[in-house]
């Protein structure tokens, strides 16, 4: 018996996201993907959003729209997406978690809890 024809499509997808998951000090088990229309995927990250009231953070991404980050979301509400990497679609897991690495530190409030002088909160 033949496997699936997306089997190979699905499996190099799950190995994907578990190798970002696993980049990010995530278990494989807190990861998922399904390969379809679209395919989709989901990495649990153990961190918190100190800008958004300790929330837990969440990487999704979607085969049309690449990674984001977001909030888990509360209750039936949609995922409130923070930062957006729409290309490349694949990037290379390691280029992945730089960027939610990256994203965690702008994300943090200053050590002493003043706005940085530069951007556009400085206004």
């Amino acid at each position: 018996m033949e496997p699936d024809p997306g089997h190979a499509d699905a499996a190099a997808l799950r190995d994907y996201v578990e190798a970002v998951a696993e980049l990010l000090r995530v278990e494989p088990a807190a990861s998922w993907s399904e390969y379809g229309s679209p395919s989709t995927a989901y990495v649990a990250l153990a961190d918190r959003s100190a800008r958004h009231e300790g929330r837990f953070l969440m990487l999704q991404w979607t085969a049309g729209a690449g990674w984001s980050l977001a909030l888990e979301p509360d209750g039936a509400e949609a995922p409130s997406v923070l930062v957006r990497w729409p290309e490349p679609a694949w990037p290379q897991p390691a280029v992945v978690a730089r960027r939610v690495r990256e994203a965690l530190t702008e994300l943090a409030p200053p050590p002493d809890g003043k706005r940085s002088s530069h951007g556009p909160d400085s206004r």
